[in-house]
């Protein structure tokens, strides 16, 4: 295994928030940003799904994953 990278998520918000409004926004950048890293998830989620598949069927092409049916 490689070794792991510093990734970050990226979102518009406030670092130190001082208002309600500014609070509120930072919240909903937060959401925003959990909603990405879900949908990321998700997508390994499915990835891995597939690749281990693949393994089970011992298909040497994803194509051959799938019977068609």
């Amino acid at each position: 295994m490689r070794e792991p990278e510093n990734c970050k998520l990226i979102y518009c918000g406030f670092e130190k928030p001082r208002t309600t409004d500014e609070v509120d926004f930072e919240i909903l950048g937060l959401k925003a940003l959990i909603s990405k890293a879900k949908e990321k998830i998700s997508t390994l989620e499915q990835s891995r799904f597939l690749a281990n598949i693949a393994i089970k069927n011992e298909c040497t092409d994803l194509k051959d994953a799938f019977s068609g049916e």
